[in-house]
């Protein structure tokens, strides 16, 4: 009897214990399904994420600098309206007294204000080679855009009122793919963009440029060129791309104050030094002699009475008295 309930418990007691093991395996199988149905809804969600990212339209998103000789960085938001103009050296501070009143209108409708603004304080009458100085319009590196046709909308607004106000220049843009990969992080342009800004300002498609190695850990690029078999270095902004300084190397001539070409002490008769030609120059006369002090017409030293040599060594007037005799002296 005693084996029998032994036996009998032992059966009860291996019944209890599969039943818990299958109610066990039924609690997994739940407790599985819960994550499959957490990551299917995270995929749901991440397919339907925008692919480009949505720009803050309250903050600065990004930066222009125009550059004509004032510069004057524009940042905007992500609607691309203004939020900030800045001038960053003395003549861009002074147009940008009235920083205030861009604040909050499309970027392109300010710069072509400022354009007008630069115009109207003449900064185009200082010319680089007998042409107006061009307008640059420079995306900062960092910059987030609006659209992608946002840089472009703001060149074609400043054409407009270069043609409006029959302005002699054109409108550069220097966009992400204009930086010098070493030197980005300081908004550097690279040397083929430096080339072809001097390029556009001198009007040439035809510079033979000198192949080197730049250094432009000061910021400026030294680049040298021949064009009409004469060699010119000129110096290029690498941060603003203005074109700064220019020199000629080889005009077949000596320095300025000896040669024939449009410099302080030559006239632009063609010939020689003022001092030493006949021709509408201080030390002479418009009579088509040498200097005033050895010709015998209208000037300090001769009369204009007499045709003879000067007052000193004739008999008339200055030197002489009016007996009609020679002088005492004589």
């Amino acid at each position: 009897m005693k084996r029998q309930i032994m036996t009998m418990a032992g059966i009860t007691m291996a019944a209890l214990l599969g039943a818990s093991a299958l109610t066990g395996c039924g609690s997994n199988a739940g407790t599985q399904t819960a994550p499959q149905q957490q990551s299917t809804a995270q995929d749901t969600t991440a397919a339907s994420s925008p692919s480009a990212p949505v720009l803050d339209s309250s903050a600065s998103v990004g930066a222009i600098l125009l550059s004509v000789n004032p510069e004057i960085e524009v940042e905007y938001d992500g609607d691309g309206k203004v939020t900030e103009v800045e001038g960053l050296n003395d003549d861009g501070i002074r147009l940008s007294q009235n920083a205030q009143s861009y604040i909050g209108l499309p970027v392109n409708e300010a710069v072509r204000s400022l354009v007008a603004e630069i115009d109207d304080a003449g900064y185009f009458d200082a010319t680089i080679a007998g042409h107006e100085k061009n307008i640059i319009i420079k995306l900062d590196p960092q910059s987030k855009v609006p659209s992608d046709h946002f840089l472009n909308d703001i060149a074609d607004e400043v054409r407009a009122v270069v043609s409006q106000r029959q302005i002699g220049s054109q409108a550069m843009t220097v966009d992400d793919n204009d930086y010098d990969d070493t030197y980005r992080d300081k908004g550097y342009i690279n040397s083929q963009t430096a080339q072809e800004l001097l390029k556009a300002q001198l009007e040439r498609d035809d510079i033979q440029f000198v192949e080197k190695e730049y250094d432009i850990d000061d910021g400026t690029y030294e680049i040298e060129f021949i064009l009409d078999n004469k060699e010119y270095e000129y110096e290029v902004d690498a941060y603003t791309g203005k074109i700064m300084e220019m020199d000629v190397e080889d005009d077949g001539h000596s320095d300025d104050w000896s040669d024939d070409h449009d410099d302080d002490w030559d006239d632009d008769d063609g010939r020689s030094d003022d001092w030493s030609d006949d021709h509408d120059d201080d030390w002479d006369d418009d009579d088509g002699r040498s200097d005033d002090w050895s010709d015998d017409h209208d000037d300090d030293w001769d009369d204009g009475d007499d045709e003879r040599s000067d007052d000193w060594s004739d008999d008339h007037d200055d030197w002489d008295d009016e007996d009609d005799w020679d002088d005492e002296w004589e």
